[in-house]
């Protein structure tokens, strides 16, 4: 009796393993069909870019100068197809990577506040001062800028990172403009 229990368990024990690996198997057909790219894909795709491209950085534009043929070619050199509605979804993880990557420099305000919101979503932009946004730029890892910033720069970091958040803050017309 004992015997005909244990068949049974291990007949129920062969079908669950079967179906795991069945479900297993449908999650990565899942994934490869809608082409979910990881944090690990997306950072070798960038790696890739700044090695190709390495002359371009620093760059003395405020953003990251990443393009459509820049992002082709490196996605084609880790063999990753893609559907043309997910360009936008990666060439935004591939720049967020990017900047978080290539040597900065106070020219590059854009790719700062990109930087700065990700990394300091809680930070109280409406009280934020000049010598906080120095502190915080500073201290960014690929940050690479000894120089003193001109106070143009610190106010164009600060209005571009205010308007990544602007769509979150709730503010009236009064506070907008003080």
């Amino acid at each position: 009796m004992i015997t005909d229990k244990l068949k049974i368990n291990a007949g129920a024990v062969s079908k669950l393993l079967t179906l795991f690996c069945n479900v297993s198997y449908l999650c990565r057909l899942i994934s490869d069909f809608f082409m979910l790219l990881n944090d690990t894909e997306i950072n070798a795709i960038a790696g890739t870019i700044l090695r190709d491209h390495s002359f371009l950085f620093p760059s003395t534009y405020p953003d990251i100068p990443l393009n459509l043929a820049m992002l082709r070619d490196a996605l084609a050199k880790a063999d990753i197809v893609t559907e043309k509605n997910d360009i936008p979804d990666i060439m935004q993880r591939v720049e967020l990577s990017l900047a978080a990557i290539v040597p900065l420099t106070w020219n590059n305000y854009g790719s700062i506040a990109i930087l700065l919101n990700q990394q300091y979503p809680d930070e109280n932009l409406l009280s934020i001062s000049e010598q906080r946004v120095i502190e915080l730029t500073r201290g960014l890892s690929n940050f690479a800028d000894n120089s003193l910033p001109d106070e143009d720069v610190i106010d164009s970091i600060m209005y571009t990172w205010i308007s990544f958040t602007d769509e979150d803050m709730s503010l009236s017309e009064d506070e907008s403009w003080s």
